[in-house]
């Protein structure tokens, strides 16, 4: 059997390709990877790569279907600004973009993935590999958290259900029942920064996934960089919505949560 992975940038591809591995040691993975994202750490659990430019969408079917897969999964981000830059596009991507109808990066992947389908390669859900990693319900370090941070959570629930439908980004920094900060095309990390330097510490986090998430291509996660991000500016509490956000190194991200002092919680809309 064969299995295609799309790998994007940080660790998920990694991750992703490390798991398929270790449960079908049978699978033979062939890693279509891009300059300046993809780690070439893929190289350890890949048993081929190939290497483009971002932009290069007609090469990149092109070797899909010289694989002759009918299964692929995409992992990891292409840094969103690049839709802003369209050097080293080809004239597959360039033209696909201009019939799309906004520019949202969800938007521009969902036809990328339609239009790889149309050439006879199904994408699947690239959490089916990772459910352990997922977040679970209540409290997955068993940290005591004050009644003022349980409101904070409280109000930060109501706020992102709402934000995230919005399709402009999936987290949140509250502080006092005050909305800081709101994610857009930054990032989670520099959202989270953006809204210690306008609230100091002792703020919320909240990461969670859009009503409608395509997981096949956009999965919420969060790392372990995150997590020293989020020591550094003392955050009271890390919020994942159960079920739909990935943690990456699940069991050390806890660990290290724990360390630090940090509260990791899952809740349900």
């Amino acid at each position: 059997m064969k299995l295609g992975i799309i790998a994007g940038n940080r660790l998920l591809p990694i991750i992703l390709s490390k798991a398929i591995k270790q449960k079908n040691p049978q699978i033979e993975l062939v890693a279509f990877c891009f300059h300046h994202e993809t780690s070439k750490l893929i190289k350890k659990y890949a048993d081929n790569c190939y290497w483009f430019s971002v932009g290069d969408l007609g090469r990149l079917r092109d070797a899909i279907e010289n694989e002759g897969l009918s299964e692929c999964i995409m992992a990891g981000q292409i840094t969103p600004l690049r839709i802003f830059n369209r050097r080293n596009w080809d004239n597959e991507l360039i033209r696909l973009v201009d019939e799309t109808k906004d520019m949202r990066p969800h938007t521009i992947f969902a036809n990328i993935i339609r239009y790889l389908e149309r050439h006879g390669v199904r994408f699947l859900d690239s959490t089916i590999y990772l459910t352990q990693n997922l977040a679970s319900s209540g409290c997955m370090n068993n940290l005591v958290y004050s009644d003022c941070v349980k409101e904070d959570i409280n109000f930060g629930t109501k706020i992102i259900s709402r934000f995230v439908d919005l399709d402009i980004g999936q987290t949140a920094v509250i502080k006092n029942k005050s909305v800081v900060s709101l994610e857009a095309l930054e990032g989670t990390d520099n959202t989270i920064k953006r809204g210690f330097r306008l609230a100091g510490g002792s703020c919320v986090v909240i990461k969670f996934s859009k009503t409608n998430q395509d997981l096949r291509f956009d999965v919420p996660v969060v790392g372990i960089h995150t997590l020293k991000l989020l020591a550094r500016i003392k955050a009271s509490a890390l919020l994942l919505e159960s079920g739909k956000v990935l943690m990456l190194e699940k069991e050390r991200f806890l660990q290290f949560a724990s360390k630090y002092k940090i509260p990791i919680i899952g809740v349900n809309r």
